[in-house]
């Protein structure tokens, strides 16, 4: 059984000799992802240890012990996958991406400005033609034909040239449009996910180094990256609210926005993330908006509320009833892999050279994410999706 959690989901990590001469056996908890000792007679066998008390008797009672003493790997848990909706989505996608893209790109306004000479693209028609260029994964020319197929459906009303696209990718204003529909494209989720967690990640630059250079201090060159904070729902890893800093920006200040955000379109009871984010501050947010904090505790933090009775109440809960709250707080591991399934599917690396594209192209690949997720539910768990309707819960742009 695990010290910390009391969870049986243990499993031997390896023995580690002590300079007293002893040695202690170190194991790993599956449940709550931590690692302890217990102390081990070299002279016992592992069979032996376990009977006469150096490991609690749980482990012998609820884990097979085979013949030779030694605990067998946790069983893979297999949560099943419904196939025939799965096939459908994926062979449907690229299909249904510019239907949607189509129907959310719908959402902003037409441009307002005449000026005199060639008239400008319509900022519709381009934040399309962009957000397509990032879901392909694909340079600007090598793109033209997949968004000319677009024009053929009768998305666009003429293809744009290759560089026209490049140009507004760098506008700024593309960002705040970008944005929206981000949050938007969430919406049609709205009545399935009651539970969010909350992280941030790098986007490195495609040119020097990565992300995981930077951060584990290896001896790189470094360009600059971005890092992007997220607000994910727990079930279908849609990104409900989304922030974009520099690379070096710390992930606690983020969390009010991305929670309050959240909350402005979605009925959200908790919400898990992780001990960077512990903060009284942090955690007084989400309890003045109804929400359950589920954040995890330093191991030098006190009960000591210093005006924040969230932190009291949640540290008390996370003394007392510790396998309860960390069943509840690591859902959080699904924020990860939404990062992972958006950086394997479109790709870890900004492509963009200035700083406003980058931006653009980070919120792009959000966008992206959003529109597949929908895609995915739309046909594993017949989730209705309607944009329309779900603009209007949430009018961050002029909707029809």
């Amino acid at each position: 059984m695990c010290k910390y959690c009391n969870s049986v989901k243990v499993i031997k990590w390896g023995i580690r000799s002590l300079q007293d001469g002893g040695k202690v056996q170190t194991y790993f908890c599956g449940n709550c992802r931590r690692k302890f000792t217990v102390a081990l007679d070299e002279k016992l066998s592992t069979q032996q240890a376990l009977t006469e008390g150096l490991i609690p008797e749980a482990i012998l009672e609820q884990i097979f012990i085979a013949p030779d003493g030694q605990i067998p790997p946790l069983p893979i848990e297999n949560y099943g996958q419904k196939w025939p909706a799965y096939n459908q989505a994926q062979t449907q996608e690229k299909l249904l991406f510019m239907e949607l893209l189509e129907d959310l790109a719908s959402l902003i306004p037409e441009n307002e400005e005449r000026r005199r000479g060639r008239p400008s693209p319509c900022m519709r028609d381009m934040l399309y033609a962009c957000v397509i260029k990032v879901y392909e994964g694909l340079s600007y020319r090598r793109a033209h034909s997949d968004i000319d197929i677009a024009r053929s459906r009768g998305y666009l009303p003429k293809t744009p040239h290759y560089n026209t696209i490049s140009k507004f990718l760098r506008k700024p204003e593309m960002a705040p449009l970008l944005t929206a529909l981000v949050r938007i494209s969430a919406m049609p989720l709205s009545g399935f996910e009651d539970t969010i967690a909350v992280d941030g990640s790098g986007l490195s630059s495609a040119f020097y180094s990565r992300w995981l250079d930077y951060r584990f201090g290896k001896n790189a060159r470094i360009r600059d990256w971005l890092k992007i904070h997220i607000a994910v729902g727990v079930k279908s890893g849609i990104v409900t609210a989304i922030k974009v800093t520099d690379g070096k920006a710390s992930d606690s200040p983020q969390f009010p926005a991305l929670v309050q955000e959240t909350a402005e379109g979605f009925s959200v009871e908790t919400v898990c993330a992780d001990k960077g984010y512990s903060s009284r501050n942090n955690l007084q947010v989400a309890w003045d908006l109804g929400i359950a904090p589920f954040i995890d505790f330093k191991s030098s933090t006190t009960g000591k509320k210093l005006g924040s009775i969230a932190w009291r109440k949640m540290f008390h809960y996370y003394q007392y009833n510790r396998e309860q709250f960390m069943a509840v707080y690591h859902q959080r591991s699904n924020v990860e892999s939404a990062f992972s399934s958006l950086k394997r599917k479109f790709n870890g690396k900004l492509f963009s050279k200035t700083e406003a594209a980058q931006v653009n192209e980070a919120l792009a690949k959000i966008l992206c994410h959003n529109i597949v997720v929908l895609i995915h539910e739309s046909f594993e768990n017949n989730v209705p999706i309607d944009i329309q309707a779900a603009a209007h819960k949430l009018p961050l742009l002029t909707t029809k």
